[in-house]
């Protein structure tokens, strides 16, 4: 038994075990987790999952629904994984899971990720939700998140990423994210290359799936965008979350009944830490690979930002070279933070950014997922640097 938060989740994340989906999946029918609960929609994609995901959430919350979500990886704290209506799982609950569930965990020497998933299931089964939103981990056939039996799929986009699991082509990669489409259950996409779109539609066709590609059109600065006859405004964030309201927009409108007031009114609310996020004079976004540093390249462009420095980190499994090529016309600094998988000879952030403030008027932040929650949390701790 863990004797508080802690040490449970010292222990959690220490947990690095390899194991094949069917292997988590008999783990899971063994003990019988509930994996059938009421309106599940799984959420898979190379970028833009956590936003969507959000984006879903909040319309849903408009309407006046419940919502639990599970995302990855967190932001700020392990809790903020596992919500409900926005608010993440509380200190005294997930230990009393974590605890009921320790025999399993260490009979089984579960990982992080399917300790994560198994408290995900346990919590949310025990709530009466109106719709529940899961985030694959990396790639959707073999991610242990696809355990649960869905009412729709959702696929943001195919990209770069991961290829050391997912495979080196895109064609590759796309049939492991289609992996969570379910038998008779819609799929929606905004993927728009022909090939990818292709399999997708080839995946739906075996399944007796029907496909929703979801037209997202230009997107132009300010972002006043139309979406099934609406026009909508996204008055904050990047441009690339114009094409996740609208896949989000699409999904709701499979699931409820829409009120166009109450849909701006969630874009509105609309923020994702970690995404185009400014804090005084830095934005932090976590564009973790190739395609995510075009995405904010094109948002520098659209907001006409000026006098910038680029804040850079990233894990060595990702084309760092690629990604600091794209980002060539600016200066761009690179640094370090606290992983295993960087290089030791990078700069302290910490330090970078102390000398960067009053120097420069856009300061951005960007790289790992882990080094943005990084930052996030030190500059949550010092106001007074931003």
């Amino acid at each position: 038994m863990f004797n508080d938060i802690k040490e449970a989740l010292d222990y959690i994340e220490s947990k690095r075990v390899k194991r094949t989906f069917e292997q988590f999946q008999e783990i899971v029918t063994k003990y019988g987790f509930n994996v059938k609960q009421k309106n599940m929609i799984h959420i898979a994609g190379t970028n833009g999952k956590g936003s969507t995901v959000n984006f879903i959430k909040e319309i849903l919350m408009k309407h006046g629904y419940t919502v639990g979500t599970f995302t990855s990886p967190y932001m700020t704290v392990h809790n903020d994984r596992i919500c409900v209506n926005g608010n993440m799982i509380n200190d005294d609950k997930l230990l009393k899971i974590i605890n009921d569930l320790e025999d399993i965990i260490r009979k089984e020497n579960l990982s992080m990720f399917e300790i994560d998933v198994l408290i995900m299931l346990c919590y949310f089964d025990e709530l009466d939700l109106d719709y529940r939103i899961i985030e694959t981990g990396i790639g959707g056939l073999c991610d242990k998140t696809n355990v649960i039996d869905s009412i729709c799929s959702v696929i943001t986009n195919i990209g770069y990423d991961h290829q050391f699991m997912l495979g080196d082509s895109l064609d590759k990669i796309a049939k492991h994210k289609a992996g969570i489409i379910k038998p008779n259950k819609p799929c929606f996409t905004t993927e728009k290359n022909k090939e990818i779109v292709d399999i997708f539609k080839c995946v739906c066709k075996i399944n007796d799936s029907k496909l929703y590609v979801c037209d997202v059109g230009s997107i132009n600065y300010p972002y006043v965008f139309n979406c099934l006859s609406n026009e909508y405004v996204l008055k904050a964030g990047g441009s690339y979350q114009v094409k996740n309201a609208i896949l989000a927009i699409n999904v709701c409108n499979y699931l409820i009944d829409l009120d166009k007031e109450l849909v701006q009114q969630a874009i509105d609310c609309f923020n994702w830490p970690g995404r185009f996020e400014k804090f005084g004079s830095i934005y932090l976004d976590g564009a973790h690979n190739v395609d995510g540093i075009l995405a904010l390249k094109k948002t520098i462009k659209d907001q006409k930002l000026e006098n910038i420095v680029i804040v850079f980190s990233a894990l060595n499994d990702k084309d760092v070279c690629k990604m600091k090529g794209l980002l060539k016309e600016y200066l761009l600094i690179q640094v370090s933070f606290e992983d295993e998988r960087l290089n030791s000879n990078d700069i302290n952030y910490k330090e970078i950014l102390n000398d960067l403030i009053g120097n420069y008027k856009n300061i951005i932040v960007t790289g790992s997922l882990h080094f943005i929650s990084d930052v996030r949390k030190y500059l949550k701790q010092n106001p007074q640097i931003r």
